[in-house]
């Protein structure tokens, strides 16, 4: 590296993902930039979670910091990650994910363009994903190659708006933290908390650097999808986060892209019907009179997309 050679801590959370952890080792163990820690947190896996990353923290390839807690969700045990990330850097590999041998490399030398007197205008670094099973990048290409700017400025505007892999500078994602909603799986809390929302509120404040290099595999599902029907579980108590944070936050963006916005609107109404709340609570979560006035015009799309969705 002709720049900075700057330390990455790679924060993996798990649940129960015994099976799929060796496939995020390996990567790991394979990468060509090995500045890196690897922080494996247990969220009160069921499974030999533990006995796996006590293994690799024995064959010593790796700088393996691994952590336990009780099951609260992804959120919290990302929160902990980062309270003990040595990094200048973070990246957040998902435990059924995994990363090319030059993904590290591929995020550093992207970094190193961007001029030192710059860094502290940068929230992260963005790259491409590529579909696990298939291998084909996910999502638009990048005109140039690359691209500078607002996160949601790219979302809106440019259509960036698909999954993508972060290596994020360690400094500015601890402003933002996930709230501390404790619960997880067992005790029918959040499960996770959108990543999406520290993203889009640092994107006020800082610039993000688009690559078009395709460096994490993917799993793929339509737990995303609004009306997708193959979710592995209810995700109403996670998306209603995600929908009244677009809403209240976002607005501003709405005439870049319509179609989503109409979706958030949408889905808010529909995950407010399965969580059982009330009309005079869903409008406590919702800022301002216009925001309610459009919220309870969509209501009865929110209601058939109940039904349809049930």
């Amino acid at each position: 590296m002709k720049n900075a050679n700057e330390k990455i801590s790679v924060i993996t959370c798990t649940y129960n993902r015994a099976a799929t952890l060796p496939r995020v080792y390996e990567s790991l163990c394979n990468q060509t930039y090995k500045n890196f820690e690897w922080i494996v947190v247990n969220d009160g896996s069921e499974d030999n979670t533990e006995d796996l990353v006590k293994y690799w923290i024995d064959e010593n390839k790796l700088d393996v910091i691994y952590l336990y807690e009780e099951n609260n969700g992804k959120h919290i045990a990302t929160n902990l990650a980062m309270n003990k990330a040595t990094g200048y850097f973070v990246i957040n590999l998902d435990s059924d994910d995994f990363l090319k041998e030059n993904a590290l490399e591929t995020f550093i030398i992207a970094w190193n363009s961007i001029p030192r007197a710059q860094w502290k205008d940068f929230y992260a670094v963005k790259a491409k994903c590529f579909n696990a099973s298939t291998g084909k990048p996910i999502g638009k290409s990048i005109d140039g190659g690359r691209w500078e700017g607002h996160l949601l400025d790219a979302k809106y505007k440019h259509g960036f708006n698909f999954e993508m892999s972060d290596m994020t500078r360690t400094e500015a994602a601890r402003q933002y933290p996930n709230p501390d909603i404790r619960g997880g799986k067992k005790n029918g809390g959040l499960r996770f908390y959108p990543e999406g929302i520290a993203q889009d509120l640092a994107s006020r404040k800082y610039k993000t650097l688009y690559i078009n290099d395709a460096v994490r595999g993917y799993v793929t599902d339509d737990s995303s999808s609004l009306m997708g029907r193959n979710c592995k579980y209810d995700r109403s108590k996670e998306n209603f986060f995600l929908w009244t944070h677009i809403v209240n936050d976002n607005l501003d963006y709405f005439i870049y892209d319509i179609k989503n916005f109409i979706k958030a609107f949408i889905g808010v109404t529909m995950d407010a019907v399965f969580l059982k709340m009330s009309y005079k609570d869903l409008m406590k979560k919702i800022k301002g009179p216009f925001r309610k006035a459009v919220v309870t015009l969509f209501m009865p799309l929110g209601y058939t997309a109940y039904l349809i969705k049930k």
